[in-house]
């Protein structure tokens, strides 16, 4: 980003000094019906219904609610309620239809989540403090930071293209959002996930181009997306780095169950559509076609739709989830017998 920060304006003095010239392009500007709705495996189906409208619109920017559209769900070509689960592997339509702004239809099947078999992490301890029992008087009483490198499975199906994206969270046994009946404040989560390093698994980066690398687009990006095309039908291990980790404890008396902390990973087959939508939206704000687009030097970015109108994205998603125990790490490493300071 930094060249090209230099590089624009010297383009943009160069190629933006011709004639003006006044045009009215016959653009139809009738507004349309927009259908936007992520399906999640094993839960109800939520549809939003929208309509376009022109950027010089101010109405529309703050008002572009429809309704009077009407809205027909089919689960394998079935008419479904809206208490419907849908499952793996089903194909969903969905259609909508409104006397104002006419009608919109989009299908996607459900995509097989594909299962987290094997998972190997390793803490490592950077840093830890241990207080003084007979002073502070509290049995547990310790600040620990460290990194976490995971290595995941992903084992991919054969003869389908598939796609993916990552996601994690972490939890506490000890942690409470609520006050207590004495209104006494809860307890703060000891355990927190610092950095993940993103830079550590290279296939976050698939979609990034090799102009794109020169100029220093994809660089300390969150993209998590990927494909099955580099490993199609095997097995493909991600390298996941978490660090500065803390975990701060302090309680009078020893008690296990505040090291009940740990992470939940999850890997989601998304639908094509769902990756193609992601990818289009990088490039509009993080790849370089999205910048230069911004101030003429390049096409447009048009949107991403699998709609019949054009506008809006029906996707679907199914998930795994593996979870990582840090208890026996915890406790072992507060256990110490020696004091680190």
């Amino acid at each position: 980003m930094a060249i090209l920060r230099y590089i624009l304006p010297i383009l943009a003095a160069t190629l933006l000094t011709g004639c003006y010239e006044d045009f009215s392009p016959e653009i139809d500007t009738r507004p349309v019906l927009c259908l936007n709705s992520l399906i999640t495996a094993g839960e109800p189906i939520e549809v939003k219904v929208s309509h376009t409208w022109m950027f010089n619109d101010e109405k529309g920017k703050s008002n572009h609610e429809v309704t009077d559209a009407s809205i027909t769900i089919l689960a394998n070509e079935r008419i479904v309620g809206s208490d419907y689960l849908p499952r793996e592997g089903d194909k969903i339509r969905i259609m909508t239809e409104s006397p104002t702004y006419g009608s919109a239809m989009a299908e996607v099947t459900v995509p097989y989540a594909t299962p987290i078999d094997k998972v190997k992490f390793t803490p490592v301890v950077t840093n830890i403090w241990k207080g003084d029992e007979d002073f502070f008087h509290y049995q547990m009483l310790a600040d620990i930071t460290f990194n976490l490198n995971i290595e995941m499975d992903v084992n991919d199906p054969a003869r389908t293209n598939n796609y993916y994206h990552f996601g994690y969270n972490w939890f506490s046994g000890a942690w409470s959002n609520d006050w207590d009946d004495n209104l006494v404040y809860p307890r703060p989560d000891p355990f927190t996930i610092g950095t993940f390093e993103y830079d550590a698994e290279p296939i976050f980066k698939e979609h990034v181009g090799v102009f794109e690398t020169v100029m220093g687009n994809g660089e300390d990006t969150d993209f998590v997306f990927f494909t099955d095309r580099q490993f199609p039908g095997r097995t493909y291990t991600l390298h996941l780095n978490f660090t500065n980790n803390t975990f701060n404890i302090k309680n009078e008396t020893y008690d296990e169950s505040l090291l009940e902390c740990g992470m939940t990973l999850y890997l989601t087959t998304v639908s094509e559509s769902y990756y193609n939508w992601a990818v289009y939206k990088w490039n509009v704000d993080e790849g370089i076609t999205g910048d230069l687009s911004d101030i003429g030097l390049a096409e447009s970015k048009w949107g991403y739709s699998n709609v019949s109108t054009g506008a809006g994205v029906v996707a679907a998603q199914s998930s795994a989830k593996y979870t990582i125990d840090l208890k026996e790490f915890l406790e072992r490493t507060i256990n110490q017998s020696n004091t680190i300071r």
